[in-house]
C-alpha cells in the first residue's frame, strides 16, 4: 500500500487523527520552546561580548588569570597597558625617556687635528699631545717619530733587595715606553726638551708653564689661537698617591701622583673647558671643578708651543760706521767754548810759554 492511502485512511479515522494532531502540535510547541531559548541566549552572549569589548584591550589573550592583582601594584589610575605584546616599539613607548647631558657649546673653540692614543700608544699621552699641537701648526710629524727620535726616555722605578725603589727623573726623562702598558710618562720639561729638537726656533718657541689658573690660560692663549699641552688626571678623576723611590744617583725621592694624563686645551665656555682628549675624542667637554682639582693635582703645569715673536733689527755696519763718524764731531760741537773764553785760554797758554 502506497503512503499516500494509508495517510488518508488514517486521517479518516477520528481517533488516529487527534494522534497525529497532538502529536503535531507538541512537536510545534518543542520547536518553538528550542528556538525562543537558543534566540535569548545569543543575545545575552552579544551582550556579554560588548561589555567585555567596552572594558578590555582586544589584545588580552582568552587565558588572562582572573585572580586579583597583588596588593603591592600600584594603586594610580593609569590606563591599563597592553598584555601579551613582545613588539620592539611598544616595549619601548612604556620606558621613560632617556635623559641625555645638554650639548656644551663653546666660547671659543681650537680646530686642532686629534689623534686617539688607545690603539697604538698606551701610555703615550704627552707625545700624542705634542704631536696634535704641532701638525696645528703645519708640521708634518707622526707620534712614532717623536717617540723613536725626540723624546728622552728611561727606567721605570725598580725595587731593590732592601725593598727601597730607585728611579729615572720624570722631569727629565719618560719612564719606560709609551706603546706599552707599562709605560709611566713624564712632566713638562721633557716635552719642551723634545719640541725643541724638532720646531724651527727663527717661527717658533716652545716653553713651560705653571701655577696659571686654567682660566689664565684661556685668557692668555685660548684667545690668541694658542692650544695648550695640559697635565691632569686620567677622565678628571679623583687623584692617588703613587709610588715613592729615589732618584737614580742622588739622595733626592719623587712621589707619583696617579692617574696622570696629558691632553691639549683648545677651548672653553662658562661652566666648562674642551680637550682633544687622547683617551677620549676631540673638542671634549669637562666641567670647570673637576679639571681644576685633577690640573693642581699633577702641580698646575702645562707647555705652549707659539710662534716666535720677531727679533728688532740690529743696525748694519755702515749705521754703526756713520755713528762713530759723527759722535766726535758732535762731541766737539758741544765741548768747544765760546768765542769770549777762547781768547784767555790762548793767552794763558802764551804766558806759561
Amino acid at each position: 500500500m502506497k503512503t499516500g492511502e494509508k495517510l488518508r485512511q488514517l486521517w479518516h479515522d477520528p481517533k488516529k487523527r487527534a494522534a497525529l494532531l497532538a502529536a503535531g502540535l507538541a512537536l510545534l510547541l518543542l520547536c518553538g520552546t528550542v528556538t525562543f531559548f537558543a534566540v535569548r541566549r545569543h543575545r545575552a552572549n552579544e551582550a556579554l561580548l560588548s561589555e567585555l569589548t567596552a572594558t578590555v584591550p582586544t589584545t588580552v589573550p582568552t587565558t588572562v588569570p582572573t585572580t586579583a592583582a597583588p596588593t603591592t601594584l600600584p594603586t594610580t589610575t593609569e590606563a591599563p597597558k597592553p598584555v601579551g605584546t613582545t613588539r620592539a616599539e611598544t616595549l619601548a613607548e612604556t620606558k621613560p625617556p632617556k635623559r641625555e647631558k645638554p650639548k656644551q657649546t663653546a666660547n671659543v673653540l681650537l680646530d686642532v687635528p686629534f689623534i686617539d692614543q688607545r690603539a697604538k700608544y698606551p701610555t703615550g699621552c704627552e707625545s700624542v699631545s705634542a704631536v696634535m699641537v704641532m701638525r696645528y701648526y703645519g708640521m708634518d710629524i707622526s707620534p712614532e717619530y717623536f717617540i723613536d727620535h725626540l723624546l728622552a726616555k728611561g727606567g721605570t722605578p725598580v725595587k731593590d733587595s732592601s725593598g727601597t725603589y730607585f728611579g729615572d727623573d720624570p722631569r727629565k726623562v719618560f719612564l719606560g715606553s709609551p706603546y706599552s702598558e707599562a709605560g709611566w710618562g713624564c712632566y713638562a720639561p721633557v716635552i719642551v726638551d723634545a719640541v725643541n729638537k724638532y720646531i724651527d726656533h727663527d717661527k717658533f718657541e716652545v716653553k713651560a708653564v705653571y701655577n696659571q689658573s686654567p682660566d689664565a690660560l684661556c685668557r692668555q692663549y685660548i684667545d690668541k689661537g694658542v692650544p695648550v699641552l695640559f697635565w691632569a688626571t686620567a677622565d678628571m678623576a679623583p687623584s692617588y698617591v703613587g709610588k715613592t723611590w729615589y732618584i737614580s744617583g742622588t739622595s733626592e725621592t719623587f712621589t707619583w701622583t696617579g692617574p696622570m694624563h696629558c691632553l691639549v686645551l683648545v677651548g672653553y665656555n662658562s661652566s666648562g673647558y674642551f680637550f682633544n682628549d687622547p683617551l677620549q675624542s676631540k673638542s671634549f667637554y669637562y666641567a670647570k671643578s673637576k679639571v681644576t682639582k685633577a690640573y693642581n693635582a699633577l702641580g698646575r703645569q702645562a707647555v705652549v708651543l707659539q710662534k716666535a715673536v720677531p727679533k728688532p733689527t740690529e743696525p748694519s755696519t755702515v749705521e754703526q760706521t756713520t755713528e762713530q763718524t759723527t759722535l766726535p764731531v758732535s762731541t766737539t760741537e758741544q765741548t768747544t767754548p765760546p768765542a769770549s773764553t777762547a781768547a784767555p785760554t790762548t793767552e794763558a797758554a802764551t804766558t806759561l810759554a
